[in-house]
């Protein structure tokens, strides 16, 4: 996977809307990338504290989106003592 397409994603998630979000199916099109769990974790992991949100859609389907956030005190309290994957579990509900 190259740098650019994960900064891409997190320059996405950060542009000026308050409210940007991303699909995997969204990501998939616009980015050209099959895994983006991939690239959300690898983001994670560097401290970025991006959520899984979900939400069911008028017809029933259930989807999951992507969400830049202000880090939990959870979050900030487990990475700055470096337990990265206890950090980023508090990021997926």
């Amino acid at each position: 996977m190259k740098e650019s397409v994960k900064y891409r994603i997190l320059d996405f998630l950060e542009s000026s809307s308050r409210y940007n979000t991303l699909t995997a199916k969204q990501a998939q099109a616009r980015f050209k990338v099959k895994n983006v769990g991939k690239i959300i974790r690898e983001l994670r992991e560097e401290g970025f504290s991006i959520y899984t949100n979900k939400k069911t859609l008028v017809d029933g389907r259930k989807i999951q989106f992507y969400r830049l956030g202000s880090p939990s005190k959870q979050f900030t309290k487990h990475y700055n003592a470096g337990r990265i994957a206890k950090a980023v579990a508090c990021l997926t509900a």
